[in-house]
């Protein structure tokens, strides 16, 4: 790995499709930032074929690997062999600036909060993603799945961190929070969203409860949930474009002519590159960065997830977050 280069560690064995898309990835992905693969050398190596590994790759052995039904806990205490496990380890070692993986979610979360550890005053980390909706901007949106029930206490951690990821990742510097839920009556939502609500409300820039279309509005920047709602969310949200790319083309081609084709594969990239959102998630809340895409990842996502960790490290979203609960500690030790 060259000097003063952003480097990324690749779980390359935790995938449902297995080390495939990621190596495809690996290989087509411009040299402007350098690569770890991880997991088994062999398995890596016949992958690889008869191709000649580029100079901004290295692999790194991993024997074990995890998969989607794995216990996470089990897999984190009882697995430290395995590809996700030596990933984390080489961002708190120093020897990649993130890691990204198409693993498991909650060993990823897990072994990221092991290994890489909390941010100080984090209680839960929360995974992140950006939506975006034309003429809507991009509201940040988390926790989509490293909790499934979430005290009131983490949704305000939640939305501090979030705020930060706004500012750090899209720039805009006095972000607007809202705080999903079932109407912006402060009589609506479970007993963790009321208390939540009363919390935040002297947070900067909350704008109070809101409901599920207001995400993609430009009302807020930053979208506070738990994981449960989040995760549903956020794929129902992707397969909606999925059917909505589909439509596109059906219109198109219900038109004659030579260029139907074409214009259809044109309207369906553009649907997808105006609404698609992250290749994968951000975890916030840990002390490196981490990113963690669909176990059903693709090539193409994988790449996007590794240009997503990379652009997250230059952006410095770790040390926004773990300045910003520097500040909020010092301020309890002040209150009280």
């Amino acid at each position: 790995m060259k000097s003063g280069r952003t480097a990324v560690a690749l779980d390359g064995m935790g995938g449902d499709q297995g080390p495939g898309p990621v190596m495809e990835a690996a290989l087509d992905f411009p040299d402007d930032v350098d690569l770890m693969l991880v997991g088994s050398v062999p398995v890596l190596r016949e992958h690889l074929g008869s191709r000649p590994l580029p100079g901004h790759i290295t692999l790194l052995d991993a024997p074990e690997s995890v998969s989607m039904a794995d216990d996470p806990l089990a897999v984190t205490w009882g697995r430290r062999g395995s590809s996700l496990l030596v990933a984390a380890q080489a961002v708190r070692t120093g020897l990649a600036d993130a890691m990204v993986t198409p693993g498991n979610t909650g060993a990823a979360v897990l072994a990221a909060a092991v290994r890489l550890r909390r941010v100080p005053g984090v209680r839960n980390p929360a995974l992140a993603t950006v939506l975006r909706g034309p003429g809507a901007g991009q509201t940040v949106l988390l926790d989509i799945g490293a909790t499934v029930v979430a005290q009131p206490e983490w949704l305000v951690e939640f939305a501090v961190m979030g705020v930060q990821y706004a500012r750090a990742r899209l720039g805009v510097p006095h972000p607007r929070v809202g705080l999903l839920s079932n109407g912006h009556e402060v009589t609506k939502g479970g007993p963790a969203q009321r208390d939540a609500h009363l919390m935040l409300a002297t947070l900067p820039g909350y704008v109070g409860q809101i409901e599920a279309y207001d995400v993609l509005s430009d009302r807020v920047d930053v979208a506070v949930t738990d994981g449960f709602t989040g995760d549903v969310m956020l794929k129902t949200y992707e397969r909606t474009l999925d059917l909505t790319a589909l439509a596109a083309v059906s219109a198109v081609r219900s038109f004659s002519g030579s260029l139907a084709d074409r214009r259809a594969r044109q309207v369906s990239q553009a649907v997808r590159d105006a609404l698609a959102a992250d290749s994968g998630g951000v975890l916030l809340g840990v002390r490196g960065v981490c990113v963690v895409c669909h176990g059903a990842a693709t090539a193409h996502d994988i790449a996007g997830a590794v240009r997503l960790a990379a652009d997250c490290v230059r952006a410095d979203v770790t040390g926004g977050v773990t300045a910003a609960f520097a500040v909020a500690r010092r301020t309890d030790r002040i209150a009280g």
